[in-house]
């Protein structure tokens, strides 16, 4: 599906363009040359005849899904029907993708904003690797794969680095449970770039795009150039997704009150002429 001599494809995820319609979202991605969306893992709200109409109309895939881990959709909190229920969640957007042909859910441990265990983090480590067991089973049987996320600090606690990823990949240990690298976090919690995505070159499935500011690629520090080579030198042929948001202090806030001001379309096409540019030149 890649559009970039078919080395990776182009992608936005839809939450950060928060409560502007959907035909506005698919409009912009289509205006500037992407070639998917991520939609919000919201199936039980969600039109899915109404996106697979956009889809048909735009030419935009559905890439993946962005789970939204709230505190009732925590896959390691110690209350057995929490957890049930998280699963079942994972499990819904797992067959929202595969009405719309996406291959990839997101997925996070803990919820996000969650900072610390509520019991110890060694218990909720156990049942993250359970929630995400049966929840890779599922998946799998759909032909879908699960996208562990590693967030900041900030954000969570259990899993920040693309290294508790992999742990957590490896302890749940199944072929359709895989690792999901987010450019923004790892700015906050990786030493360097390159060498963490090596290390988990063998279960990446998934790729968020935003500079060090959380603003377009291009915009901040981040070295996209040495980035972009790591991806297509160990073999990763999926989704470069973008996940960009003005700097701001609450991005979540900033995603619902700002909808469709201008700085989305600034962003949409510093984003993917940047990296296409650094594809190029890389592969010419």
């Amino acid at each position: 599906m890649g559009s970039e001599i078919g080395m990776f494809s182009y992608s936005a995820t839809q939450w950060i363009f928060g409560k502007e319609e959907l035909e506005a979202s698919f409009e912009r991605l289509r205006k500037f040359g992407y070639d998917g969306i991520e939609l919000a893992g919201e199936p039980g709200s969600t039109d899915l005849g109404k996106v697979r109409r956009l889809m048909n109309e735009s030419g935009l895939a559905c890439t993946s899904i962005c789970g939204i881990y709230s505190a009732d959709r925590d896959l390691s909190h110690h209350d057995p029907a929490t957890r049930t229920a998280a699963v079942q969640y994972v499990k819904d957007c797992v067959d929202m993708a595969a009405v719309l042909g996406a291959k990839i859910v997101i997925v996070v441990p803990t919820s996000v904003g969650r900072t610390s265990p509520l019991t110890s983090s060694g218990q909720e480590w156990k049942l993250a690797v359970d929630s995400l067991r049966h929840a890779g089973a599922y998946a799998a049987s759909k032909d879908v794969y699960l996208a562990i996320e590693a967030l900041n600090r900030f954000e969570t606690y259990l899993v920040n680095r693309l290294e508790s990823a992999k742990q957590l990949a490896e302890q749940v240990n199944h072929p359709h449970v895989g690792i999901m690298a987010d450019l923004f976090h790892m700015n906050i919690e990786e030493r360097d770039h390159v060498q963490a995505l090596r290390q988990i070159a063998s279960r990446l499935v998934h790729v968020h795009i935003a500079d060090n500011t959380r603003e377009a690629a291009g915009l901040g520090q981040t070295d996209f150039t040495e980035v972009i080579r790591a991806l297509i030198e160990i073999g990763y042929r999926g989704a470069l997704t973008m996940e960009f948001l003005p700097p701001v202090s609450n991005p979540y806030l900033a995603a619902a009150s700002i909808g469709s001001n201008a700085v989305f379309d600034d962003y949409a096409r510093q984003s993917i002429g940047h990296l296409k540019e650094i594809v190029s030149n890389l592969t010419e």
